[in-house]
C-alpha cells in the first residue's frame, strides 16, 4: 500500500507537465514545456533535453554522464522530479541529462524503443539523436566516455535496453525501471562492447507485465537469460529481503567467470508500474543504480 499511494502522488504530479494538444508528429516546443530547457536540432527537428550538472564541476577534471528517459506521455522535467536523481549527481560529482522524447500524433511524447521497423511507433531516430547528444555535451563538457550510462521508466527503461543493443560502444551500462526488452531483439540486438544491465520490474505491473506481451515484449525471465547469456554470467547470487519500506525483493546477480557482476535484477513482489520507493540496505533506487553503474567492467 505505501508503493500504491506513493506511486499515486508522483504520477498526479508528473500530469502537470504533460501536454497532448499538439497534433504534430515531431515535438515541438508549443506542445511540452520543460523547466531550463536546452535546444537543438537533429535530424530536421528540434529536440530538447534538460541539463544537471552539480557545482562540485570541475572542467579539468572528466566526469561521468547519465541519461535519464521519461515514460510515454511524460516530459523531461516530470522525470527529473519523478527520480529525483539529482540529489545523488551532485553528491556523487556526476552530470545527468533528461532528454524530451517527440510528440507522437495521439499519445503524447514517446520513445522509439526498437530500431526502424513498422513496429516503431514513429520514424523519429531516437538512438541517433542520444549518439549525438553524447558527442554534443561532451564537446561542452569534460566527459568521461567511458563512464555514460543510461536509466529511464517504462516507456523509457524500454528505451534504454535498446541503447544497451544498438549504442553500446557508447553506453557501459543501462538501469530500465519498470520496462521491458521488445521482442525483436531476439533477433536484432547486437551489443558491440560489455554494457552491463541493471533490472527493476514489479511481478503486478499491469502495464509490463513481469511474463512479458507475446510478440512485442519479452518476459523478465528470457530478458534475464538473453543477457546473461551474452555475457557469459552464469554465476548466480541470490537474496530474498524485505527493506524498510516494505517491499519484498528478490536480488538476483549474474557474474561472469572472471568475477564481473554483468546482470542484476530487482524483482519486487506484487509491484506495480512504478520508479519503486526502495530502501534496500540503507539506499533508495537511485543510490542502488548509481552504485551499480560505478562497477567496473570488462574491457
Amino acid at each position: 500500500m505505501k508503493n500504491l499511494t506513493y506511486s499515486c502522488v508522483i504520477l498526479i504530479f508528473v500530469s502537470c507537465y504533460i501536454d497532448t494538444s499538439g497534433d504534430s508528429k515531431d515535438w515541438d516546443k508549443g506542445g511540452i514545456s520543460n523547466e531550463n530547457a536546452i535546444s537543438i536540432e537533429y535530424d530536421g527537428i528540434i529536440r530538447e533535453y534538460v541539463l544537471h550538472v552539480p557545482d562540485s564541476y570541475d572542467s579539468t577534471e572528466s566526469v561521468p554522464l547519465v541519461f535519464n528517459f521519461h515514460g510515454g506521455s511524460g516530459t523531461a522535467t516530470g522525470q527529473m522530479y519523478l527520480s529525483n536523481m539529482d540529489l545523488v549527481a551532485d553528491t556523487a560529482g556526476f552530470i545527468i541529462a533528461y532528454p524530451q522524447g517527440s510528440n507522437l500524433s495521439v499519445g503524447g511524447s514517446h520513445w522509439n524503443s526498437m530500431i526502424a521497423t513498422e513496429d516503431n511507433k514513429s520514424s523519429t531516430d531516437d538512438i541517433g539523436f542520444i549518439s549525438f547528444l553524447i558527442d554534443q555535451i561532451s564537446s561542452e563538457y569534460n566527459i568521461d566516455l567511458s563512464k555514460v550510462y543510461a536509466c529511464g521508466f517504462s516507456n523509457g527503461a524500454d528505451f534504454s535496453i535498446s541503447l544497451a543493443c544498438y549504442l553500446s560502444n557508447k553506453i557501459s551500462a543501462v538501469a530500465p525501471v519498470s520496462g521491458l526488452m521488445s521482442s525483436e531483439s531476439d533477433s536484432l540486438c547486437n551489443p558491440q562492447e560489455n554494457t552491463k544491465i541493471l533490472i527493476f520490474n514489479g511481478t503486478s505491473d499491469n502495464d509490463r507485465p513481469y511474463a512479458g506481451i507475446d510478440n512485442y515484449y519479452l518476459s523478465v525471465e528470457s530478458a534475464l537469460q538473453y543477457w546473461s547469456t551474452f555475457h557469459n554470467a552464469d554465476s548466480l547470487q541470490i537474496q530474498y529481503s524485505t527493506d524498510s519500506n516494505g517491499n519484498e525483493i528478490e536480488n538476483i546477480k549474474y557474474f561472469n567467470d572472471d568475477g564481473f557482476l554483468l546482470v542484476e535484477h530487482y524483482k519486487i513482489i506484487d509491484g506495480g508500474h512504478y520508479w519503486f520507493d526502495l530502501n534496500y540496505q540503507d539506499s533508495n533506487i537511485d543510490q542502488i543504480i548509481w552504485n551499480f553503474f560505478l562497477e567496473s567492467r570488462p574491457n
